[in-house]
């Protein structure tokens, strides 16, 4: 329940065939807290995370719908029925709709890895999906830990890995539909099992991915 995208797109940006849509990109910041997008707004634009990140979910009533987490180099849109709350302080380059895709069909090159870019979505929207409709709270809860290990875990000294993941457990609660004491519960059962250990706030050490990944997947239904 974590990114949408394998890949970084700020670094496909960087390449000389997207200078012009590059070009076209407007930096903005939201403070900790503030919405993105939300759905009974008009503005349509897509938007490309510079710094921070921001949770993806669909409200009905007073019920949250939690679909994934948007961080460096992915890419949104904003007419879209979800909300897009940042969970830090973050900074975006946007675009207008029309100006984007203008650009995109003026360079067969920006059109092809776009093409690409939004194969990845759906393949990881899928992922999340099946996660929200056929696994329980904490094999959500441990796919996501196993899922930032993997991506951005830095090796420890003599094996596993330190993984930051700087975000509090109502933050946590929040992303893999839950409550605090809930996600609270499962964490302190993973450190009582030696499958992770909590260094400082948003800090683990976890001295087997693939050990925490079956532990997950042994609670699927």
């Amino acid at each position: 329940m974590m990114k949408f995208l394998e890949e970084n797109l700020l670094d496909h940006l960087q390449r000389p065939e997207f200078v012009d849509l590059y070009s076209s990109l407007r930096r903005r910041s939201y403070p900790k807290g503030a919405f993105i997008c939300q759905p009974d707004k008009a503005e349509n634009q897509v938007f490309i995370v510079a710094r921070g990140r921001a949770r993806v979910f669909l409200g009905y009533e007073d019920k949250e719908f939690n679909i994934g987490i948007l961080s460096k180099g992915d890419i949104y849109s904003t007419h879209t029925r979800a909300f897009v709350q940042s969970l830090e302080e973050i900074e975006v380059l946007a675009a207008d709709i029309d100006t984007f895709r203008r650009k995109m069909l003026d360079d067969p090159e920006v059109a092809k890895a776009m093409v690409g870019i939004l194969g990845s979505m759906l393949k990881n929207s899928f992922a999340i999906i099946e996660g929200l409709a056929f696994k329980d709270v904490n094999s959500r809860l441990i796919g996501l830990l196993a899922d930032e290990a993997r991506r951005h875990g830095a090796p420890a000294e003599g094996g596993g890995v330190v993984v930051k993941i700087d975000l509090s457990v109502e933050q946590l609660a929040l992303l893999v539909g839950s409550t605090r004491q809930t996600v609270s519960k499962f964490l302190n059962e993973l450190i009582q099992k030696g499958l992770i250990e909590r260094l400082e706030r948003g800090r683990f050490f976890i001295p087997d991915v693939a050990a925490l990944e079956s532990a997950g997947d042994s609670r699927s239904p």
